[in-house]
Order: structure tokens, then C-alpha cells, then sequence
């Protein structure tokens, strides 16, 4: 079918939806993951029934819009919840611009542009007036990023499951294999080092490299003590250029400019780090290893019998190793992880983890090992499969195919320690919405997305959706 790409539509449409911040808030009556997540949803409806498509919404927990007539239906999942802003933006990351090629905004990438073009890909199928063999339902949530319960939601209240779907939030050409992801939260009853810090903090979220973190030093302890006796009395920024801080700092590969102090009803240190996609952790620099680092600087006067420990093991690339954790499939990948959350509570300290985890790894296995090198208590908070796909089976080879067709790109298809909503559904992969060599600094500052790639996209997917249709 021939099809000009509605570019202006697509733009500002963006932009409307952009300026929702979908980010996860309290429940509230009718807006199960926070009014800016209904709002998002209501968006979505709205903007649907406006082109001429039937939508439904899904008690705010998701919603569908769909074309076509038949028994079967086809179905593309996407999501329109954010991961929190974080700081470092240049802009407004809840207000999109277009500069030099790109439009910026919190979303435009993950997963807010799919959404749009695909929306304007299926009014275009139905405007066309093609005949399908089966009907095009688009499905988006509102709770993605936190482990997906709104498509769980949609599927046990009545939702129909699609004989096929894609779910554009990955990369290209097409992803056969995602890790199994697990968030796994560990305690260490530890009283020597909360009589030291009342508090500390990591990621906002619990599938990020956190890009700050601050740790409260409790007043009259001796970690106060040894602080202001380096200083002079006065604790300011010269702490880290003492030692041991700036022995620990340097070792561990970090600046001091990497950390600040400030003190008011008691000192409070924060170290600033690089956010990423806890799939990713390679990507990123997180600022919760450097303020365990700064606190094992100090475990002479601390006496924590967890703290050194922890940071040899936890606070560094190589912690999968050793801890004794390590596996690489060839199918699935290696094992990754990534510190995420940190607190205090109970005279303990809690540290969660991202786990991406290769076929055949389950996470109960990967928390006893850890509590055995570690000596803590571990607590699966949540756990969802591997996702692989045959590379012969038909949905691969449909969709490997449309992506060559439209851009010439014979790459094979890859593996992922993302997670999408394919695995919430029988026969249904990622695809798209990235060549796997764009960065779009997901989850980071200054998300931003061609607009080449985006327009691109909508021709891709609206050949996907009709070709899978009449498969």
C-alpha cells in the first residue's frame, strides 16, 4: 500500500504526549499507578477515537485501539509510563524539542514515539480500506517499567491474547532472546554502621544505574567525629582530598569531583554518577558505589563487619565473578547485574539488585549464593522468565523480512538483557525500535531520538503490521 509518512502529525502528537510525566506515583481512586499514568492512558484513547479508531481503556491500567475484522488478531504492546527525569538535562524533559535532527524529551524513545507512530500506522491501514485476514489491535500500558502488571492486568480481565504480536521497545532487526530479569533485595543486619549513617540512598528506580546518591552521617557517631577531626573541625569538600577518602576514591577509578559535602542538622555526602538501563550497567557510573566507597574509607572507625566486603564484591564490573555467579550462554547471553536502590531500616542495611539472567539461571540460586560469600539474607522481590524464540519460526522470519525489505540491513537477530512486554504473551517478540548501534540515552539525561529513524520506523511497522495480518 502507498503511504505518505504524516511527519507533522506524528511531531506534535509526540509532543502532547511527551508533556504527560507518566512517571509511576501513589495509587490514587481510578488511577491505579498515579494520575500522570491515567492522564497518559486517557491521552491515548482520546487521540485513538479521534482518527477514526475504535479504543477501549483498560481501568487505566492499559488500553487498545484496534482495525480489521476476523477471528484472530494481531497485536503490538507498547508503553506509555517513563522512568523518573533524574537531573543533568540541558531542557525541559517533559516539554520535546527538535534540534539538529533529534527530538529530546523524557519518552521519546522509551517508549512514547513508538506509540505514536504505530497509532498513525494503524489509522493509515484503516484509511487505506486493505483487506486483513486478521485485525490490528495496539495495546499500550501504563506500568512497563516496573515489571509490566498492567498488560497482567489487561490479560486477566478479559484481554484478548493476540495469535502473533511485536512489541517495539528494543532494537532492530528483530530480538529473539531476552534474559530472565529478577530484582533481588539484600539485608545486612549490620547495627556498627547504622549507629554511623540514618540514611542512603540510590536509583529512583529499581532498573537504573542510580546517577546520584546521598548518605546522612548520624550526629555524635564516630564516623562525625573522624570527618570533622580531618577537617579541622569544619567537614567541607577537602574530606575527599584527605585520606584515606582520596586513597579510596582514586583507587576505586573515581574523581573527587565525583562527590560534595554538606552539613546543616547533621553531614550529608552525595556523589554524582551516569544513569543507564540496568540491562546495560556497563554504560553507566553509579553514584551508589561511590558513597560505599567513601564509607569503606572509614570502616576502621565504622566497624562494620559487611562493609569492605560488600564494596570489593558489589562495587565493581567484575562482581559477578566474584561472587561465583557468572554465566555465559550462547543463546541468551552472559549474566549481569547492577546495584540499584539502597536504604536503612531496621538497624540493617538493605542494597537491591537488577539481575539479567541467562536461560537456565534462576534467581533463588543466584540470591544463596550471594548471602553464602556475603553473609546476608536475600529476598526475590520479583522474577520474570527467559523469552526465546526459534530464529526459523515464522514471526522471526515475517519480521526479519518487512526490516530488510524497507532498509537494506541484513543483520541477524540479537539477544537482550531488556525486557519487554514479548514475555508476557505466547509467539510475540521485540522489534525495534533502535538499529542496535543508537544510542538514545534511554533512562538517561537528554533522551533524544532521530527524527529520520522515527519516521523510518513508521514505515517499518505499519508493513509489519499488515503482512502479519494476512500471514
Amino acid at each position: 500500500m502507498e503511504n505518505s509518512v504524516p511527519t507533522r502529525l506524528i511531531l506534535d502528537d509526540l509532543a502532547e504526549i511527551v508533556a504527560i510525566p507518566s512517571v509511576y506515583s501513589a495509587p490514587e481512586d481510578g488511577a491505579p499507578y498515579g494520575k500522570d499514568c491515567r492522564r497518559a492512558i486517557e491521552w491515548f484513547v482520546s487521540k485513538a477515537r479521534s482518527y477514526g479508531l475504535p479504543a477501549v481503556n483498560v481501568d487505566n491500567y492499559a488500553a487498545y485501539a484496534e482495525i480489521g475484522e476476523g477471528k484472530e488478531c494481531v497485536g503490538v504492546l507498547a508503553h506509555l509510563d517513563v522512568v523518573p527525569a533524574g537531573g543533568g538535562w540541558a531542557t525541559d524533559p517533559f516539554k520535546m524539542i527538535e534540534e539538529n535532527g533529534k527530538v529530546y524529551g523524557r519518552g521519546v524513545g522509551d517508549d512514547k514515539g513508538s506509540v505514536v507512530v504505530c497509532l498513525h500506522a494503524l489509522k493509515a491501514i484503516k484509511d487505506s480500506g486493505i483487506k486483513l485476514k486478521r485485525r490490528i489491535r495496539l495495546i499500550v500500558g501504563a506500568d512497563e517499567e516496573r515489571g509490566s502488571s498492567c498488560i497482567r492486568y489487561y490479560l486477566n480481565h478479559g484481554g484478548e491474547v493476540p495469535a502473533m504480536s511485536f512489541v517495539p521497545d528494543s532494537e532492530f532487526p528483530v530480538i529473539n532472546s531476552e534474559k530472565g530479569i529478577s530484582h533481588i533485595k539484600f539485608e545486612f543486619e549490620d547495627s556498627k554502621l547504622t549507629s554511623n549513617i540514618s540514611y542512603i540512598d540510590g536509583a529512583e528506580c529499581l532498573n537504573a544505574v542510580p546517577d546520584s546518591s546521598t548518605v546522612k552521617i548520624v550526629k555524635g557517631s564516630p564516623l562525625e567525629a573522624a570527618l570533622k577531626e580531618l577537617c579541622g573541625g569544619s567537614v567541607t569538600d577537602d574530606i575527599f582530598k584527605k585520606a584515606p577518602a582520596v586513597n579510596a576514591i582514586i583507587t576505586a577509578g573515581n574523581s573527587i569531583k565525583d562527590y560534595s559535602v554538606t552539613v546543616s542538622d547533621c553531614i550529608t555526602v552525595c556523589a554524582k554518577g551516569t544513569a543507564e538501563h540496568a540491562s546495560t550497567p556497563e554504560k553507566g557510573d553509579s553514584a551508589l558505589w561511590k558513597t560505599l566507597v567513601f564509607l569503606a574509607a572509614f570502616n576502621d572507625k565504622i566497624g562494620s563487619p559487611y562493609l569492605e566486603k560488600a564494596v570489593d564484591c558489589l562495587c565493581t564490573p567484575l562482581a559477578s565473578g566474584k561472587l561465583g555467579i557468572y554465566v555465559d550462554d550462547e543463546k541468551s547471553g552472559d549474566l549481569t547485574m547492577c546495584m540499584s536502590e539502597a536504604g536503612i531500616e531496621n538497624g540493617k542495611l538493605w542494597l537491591a539488585v537488577d539481575f539479567r539472567l541467562p536461560l537456565g539461571v534462576k534467581p533463588q540460586t543466584v540470591a544463596d549464593k550471594i548471602c553464602a560469600r556475603l553473609g546476608c539474607k536475600a529476598t526475590v522481590l520479583d522474577y520474570h522468565e527467559n523469552l526465546y524464540i526459534d530464529p526459523d519460526a515464522p514471526l522471526i522470519k515475517t519480521l526479519l523480512s518487512v526490516y530488510r525489505e524497507v532498509t537494506g540491513d541484513m543483520t541477524a537477530p540479537l539477544k537482550t538483557g531488556g525486557g519487554t512486554y514479548a514475555r508476557e504473551l505466547p509467539n510475540a517478540v521485540a522489534f525495534g525500535c533502535t538499529p542496535v548501534d543508537l544510542d538514545i540515552n534511554m533512562h538517561r539525561a537528554d533522551e533524544n531520538f532521530p527524527v529520520a529513524q522515527l519516521f523510518k520506523n513508521y514505515d517499518i511497522y505499519l508493513a509489519a503490521m499488515v503482512k502479519l495480518a494476512n500471514l
